[in-house]
């Protein structure tokens, strides 16, 4: 150590971080540690000092800065390795209860992560990530080995750290008493991780067995590994998938006291990655960070949003004065207060502050347009608290300690950095334990600290990459670590220094993450277990789904009774208009709503997606239909509501284990509003909200006094086979539909939109010299041709355009680029009515301005397009409605926009007897080429093989009933459904036959006395009822003691079409 000057001796009066571990905590724990990197390493570079180049060696230490903990971005694989899972007795004597690092080797490494504990705290289900270990290098500038070297190019050399290369991963259990460690059943080369016990007995966990990749972010060629929500019997049976919706990544759920889970959610639809820029003009934001909180039943039902989804983002909330980035790691406490950590992805190692919400009521979030102050406030629940004021979530090394100067027992000189904090963890009493990393923990560098030690600042200690985190640590010339996380017990609330935590478990050699208390669940939050919900199919009945329904019911009170309009309004350019809050696109009136749009997503399943797909939605997007909403009285007049607004209520039957979006649209099917959050409906789901997107306060009613509840309201059916469009507003008032076959509509550049071009447009936009430099006739999407979907979708920096008509937007080096939600000089994001393209289809402006609203004087923000002279065409009112839906649904150019990767819905259900199954029920459907009906498989089960074949046609939209001659009694046999679409997608379901035992209810009797659907499925009759509550991606409403489940639904029956949706009927062989 070099002599400590005078200017530092106030800093080393410290105070002692050196608690007794026993009496600090004694709470039994289970944990991971991970090596870390504790080692001094000499880098040798040839370096040139005064014209002279000679090789240089320097001892670098703290190289810890480089250790890398897991994170959103290193979930799968690029963490630190080996990883032991730990118990941690009350008395502080600890022992392994899995064991990586003694076993590890460069070849095949391990790591065990993740624990969750079992509500009677007898067993610890966790993952075991497997495969190489990667050695560490870094880029190193010549002036990091000598501060007198000249300026040079940065060499590569090798580093000491080690990281996974993880190639699987797969859930383990463990009995704490005994030791024993049973592996669950797994699929090689997939990822089974983030495992949480279920109030029901079964495992939640998040998998990448469904291969989807993830969405792909307009601009980028990335589509890496998605995750997606499961569930399983603790034998590793009756698996299920949950989170359809998801068609990104989901990550480390946890279940909250009303039964809820709570899990991480990675969101980059459409324009939700570019509700802010990283200073690129249209632009995204950085990806990584926008995972927010969600949470879901434990069947994936009623999918809703917890936290971040609006709130936070680029700007902190007032409350905490945090910028909220990727929010995940959470746990909730005996209050009820659920923490999380927020951090900057990738390079701070999962750690940053810990925030506490304490969440809003049913269907809420927080804050209105209305109540904030800030934009950041936007949505962030009314009760927030930071846990430590001194701890940074920057992307940037921890802040400088804070006087007193602090001491820890593992490290000889006082603590320059404050540290970051992680991995919250609900201890007995209402306590929080926490990890607490020390140090700078950051590869990103800053060098403030030297400033704060009153110390000459080195160069190369700012920024990152060429060496420049380890010149920092090692220029500090201390025994002090680059990143040493450890944990500890938070004394205070809020912690306002590091002294406020208490030592638990900290040493030099590992890092200590991940804890969970070892008790039961009772000692925490005082009940045995958090609630049950059962699934949706149990939970309630409704007269239009019939047992085994492969389809679910959506519905809202009200489209009018919203919370959709943009904080700041809606403006020319400005990325935090829909982008961020309130789904408008652009300014409209009540009047203007006609009816609602419903998407179906599909999800990516290539690495190289890039190469299939060229669109704004980053998904494959098709239209399952268009509902009109507007309801009138039999004279003619508009139907009222209890609120006196007119009744714009609907239900719809759509197909279940489907992600979907929705629209709101006018009377010709253009998109007022859209909405960005992935949703999907559970086979039997029954879901309703009072309102569109009103995440902050009640409804003015909700939907069981609407007319979509009542047995006048015939209940549209989609996914049958045709498609319902709106086709405008008659004199009278009446909206016009017509229908296109298919289960889905799919529009496209080449197949749809190019047509028309050549139709009506290009006599005179085409060739070598088009009007007004616009060409229609270029295939492709390529930039280098300036293709047509090129020009009119992705060209923001207005290459394509003549300089005399370039738009000056007052961005990018020329002043010419257009940020968002503008696309380009021709197309708005999601938005044919603000579309210069559209307007002239359409021979006039269609987005309720005028030239003459904002002119060259005005800022650019507000400064917009204008239409110009309006030129005849003759395109008709059918081809300008392909055109409008093309733009409103992310303008879809790529050459495998129409492939389907949607695996067909199936859903496997019960007649019961007792305890006997009498007969099984197999319904599919699906959103693609559609079901081969004669692909459906169904077997009894012997081990693997098909002891008992069953097998009948599928129906193509609905249920076939297969009774069977030999009723199923024996708990532990299972049934196997598999069903393919003619796109060659596949879809497997395995149930148990004590599984098939917990059949749902029968529907309830039909109002007119006539017969349901199925004449019911138990003998000994059923649980009726229904339970409404949840949320549309509007506001959640509940309809209370099965209220809805007796609603009169007659004139749906009578409108069903017996050929297509009626149950067959077959006998086992």
């Amino acid at each position: 150590m070099r002599p400590v000057p005078l200017a530092l001796a106030s800093f080393f009066a410290t105070t002692a971080l050196c608690v007794g571990t026993a009496a600090a905590q004694s709470t039994p724990l289970v944990y991971v540690r991970c090596a870390r990197t504790d080692v001094t390493v000499d880098l040798t570079l040839d370096v040139t000092i005064d014209g002279t180049t000679r090789a240089v060696t320097r001892t670098m230490r703290g190289l810890d800065v480089y250790d890398v903990l897991p994170d959103v971005t290193h979930f799968f694989s690029g963490f630190n390795a080996p990883c032991d899972l730990m118990h941690r007795a009350a008395d502080g004597t600890e022992r392994v209860l899995y064991d990586c690092s003694s076993t590890s080797t460069d070849e095949a490494s391990c790591a065990a992560m993740d624990p969750a504990v079992s509500f009677d705290g007898a067993t610890v289900a966790f993952t075991v990530f497997r495969g190489p270990l990667s050695v560490g290098s870094e880029p190193v500038d010549p002036q990091v080995i000598d501060p007198r070297a000249a300026p040079g190019p940065a060499m590569r050399l090798p580093l000491p750290n080690r990281t996974l290369a993880a190639t699987e991963a797969q859930l383990h259990l463990v009995d704490v008493a005994t030791g024993e460690v049973r592996a669950l059943p797994h699929e090689p080369e997939t990822f089974d991780a983030g495992p949480a016990f279920l109030p029901n007995g079964r495992l939640a966990f998040t998998s990448s067995r469904d291969g989807n990749t993830t969405t792909l972010v307009f601009g980028t060629n990335s589509s890496g590994r998605g995750s997606r929500m499961y569930a399983m019997d603790l034998d590793g049976r009756n698996v299920d998938l949950s989170s359809h919706h998801s068609l990104a990544q989901e990550q480390h759920p946890i279940v909250l006291r009303d039964g809820r889970l709570a899990l991480t959610s990675w969101q980059i639809f459409g324009g939700l990655p570019f509700r802010h820029t990283n200073g690129s003009p249209g632009g995204f934001t950085t990806i990584g960070n926008l995972f927010h909180l969600y949470t879901q039943h434990p069947d994936g039902a009623l999918p809703f949003a917890f936290y971040g989804q609006h709130a936070g983002d680029h700007t902190p909330l007032t409350s905490t004065g945090v910028d909220h980035k990727a929010a995940h790691f959470l746990t909730q406490t005996s209050d009820g207060r659920v923490w999380f950590t927020d951090y900057y992805r990738g390079n701070n190692n999962g750690l940053g502050v810990v925030v506490g919400v304490m969440p809003e009521p049913d269907g809420q979030e927080g804050f209105g347009p209305d109540e904030i102050m800030a934009r950041g406030d936007l949505y962030a629940p009314r009760d927030v608290q930071r846990l430590t004021r001194w701890a940074t979530s920057s992307d940037n090394m921890a802040s400088p300690m804070r006087e007193p100067p602090l001491t820890v027992p593992t490290y000889a000189d006082p603590l320059p950095f404050a540290g970051k904090v992680g991995h919250p963890s609900a201890l007995p009493d209402g306590g929080l334990l926490v990890t607490w990393g020390k140090g700078a923990c950051s590869t990103v560098s800053g060098n403030g600290v030297f400033t704060a030690l009153g110390r000459e600042v080195p160069p190369l200690t700012s920024g990152s990459g060429s060496g420049t985190a380890m010149n920092v640590i090692t220029s500090l010339e201390m025994d002090t670590p680059g990143c040493d996380a450890g944990l500890y017990r938070v004394t205070t609330f809020p912690s306002m220094h590091p002294s406020d935590l208490e030592l638990v478990v900290d040493s030099r050699e590992w890092h200590e993450i991940q804890a969970r208390a070892l008790v039961p669940y009772a000692e925490i939050h005082g009940v045995e277990r958090p609630a049950t919900i059962d699934p949706a199919d149990v939970r309630a009945s409704h007269s239009a789904l019939e047992v085994g329904t492969p389809f679910g019911l959506l519905g809202a009170a009200s489209i009018l009774d919203r919370e959709t309009h943009p904080h700041g309004g809606i403006l020319f350019q400005g990325e935090h208009q829909f982008h961020n809050q309130g789904t408008d696109t652009i300014d409209y009136t009540d009047d203007d709503l006609c009816g609602v749009r419903i998407l179906g997503v599909m999800p990516n399943r290539s690495r190289n997606t890039y190469q299939e797909l060229a669109n704004v939605a980053g998904e494959r997007v098709r239209i399952l239909g268009e509902i009109p909403v507007r309801h009138r009285l039999p004279d003619g007049s508009a139907r009222m509501d209890p609120s006196d607004h007119p009744d714009t209520s609907f239900l719809v039957r759509m197909p279940a284990n489907v992600p979907y979006l929705m629209q709101g649209i006018d009377c010709d099917g253009r998109t007022l509003n859209t909405d960005q959050t992935w949703q999907s409906l559970r086979p039997g789901e029954q879901k309703t909200c009072g309102g569109c997107h009103v995440h902050s306060r009640a409804t003015r009613i909700v939907f069981e006094e609407s007319f979509a509840a009542t047995d006048e309201y015939a209940i549209p059916e989609l996914g049958m086979g045709s498609v319902p469009l709106l086709a405008g507003r008659g004199d009278d008032g009446t909206i016009a539909t017509r229908e296109v076959s298919g289960d889905g509509l799919s529009i496209d550049f080449e197949s749809d939109v190019l047509p028309i071009f050549e139709r009506r447009c290009n006599d005179c936009h085409g060739g070598d010299a088009p009007a007004a430099g616009l060409a229609l006739d270029r295939p492709g999407t390529d930039r280098d041709t300036q293709s047509t979907w090129f020009c009119l979708v992705a060209d923001r920096g207005q290459s394509c355009v003549p300089e005399a008509s370039r738009h000056m937007t007052g961005a990018g080096g020329s002043g010419t680029t257009f940020r968002r939600p503008q696309l380009t000089r021709y197309l708005r994001a999601f938005n044919a009515l603000s579309s210069l393209l559209y307007w002239k289809a359409a021979g006039a402006r269609t987005d309720g301005r005028t030239d003459a609203t904002y002119g060259d004087a005005d800022r650019p923000e507000v400064r917009d397009i204008d239409f110009g002279v309006a030129h005849e065409t003759e395109i008709t009112a059918e081809e300008l409605g392909v055109l409008a839906r093309w733009i409103d649904i992310g303008a879809a150019g790529g050459p495998m926009e129409r492939r389907d990767t949607q695996r067909p819905t199936l859903h496997l259900a019960a007649t019961v007897d007792g305890d006997r199954v009498t007969a099984l029920h197999v319904g599919t459907v699906d959103l693609g080429e559609g079901v081969d009906v004669g692909s459906l498989e169904l077997c009894v089960l012997e081990g693997e093989a098909c002891a008992t074949d069953l097998s009948v046609p599928a129906d193509a939209h609905g249920v076939v009933r297969v009774t069977l001659d030999a009723p199923l009694s024996d708990p532990e046999v299972e049934v196997r459904a598999r069903v393919s679409d003619l796109a060659g997608n596949e879809t497997v379901v395995r149930r148990t036959v004590a599984w098939l035992l917990r059949a749902p209810p029968p529907p309830p009797p039909r109002p007119d006395g006539g017969p349901n659907v199925d004449g019911g499925v138990r003998a000994d009759g059923g649980d009726e009822g229904s339970d409404m509550s949840g949320g549309c991606g509007c506001r959640a409403t509940s309809a209370g003691d099965g209220a809805f489940a007796l609603l009169a639904l007659a004139a749906w029956t009578r409108r069903r079409r017996a050929a297509r949706g009626s149950s067959r009927d077959r006998s086992s062989p």
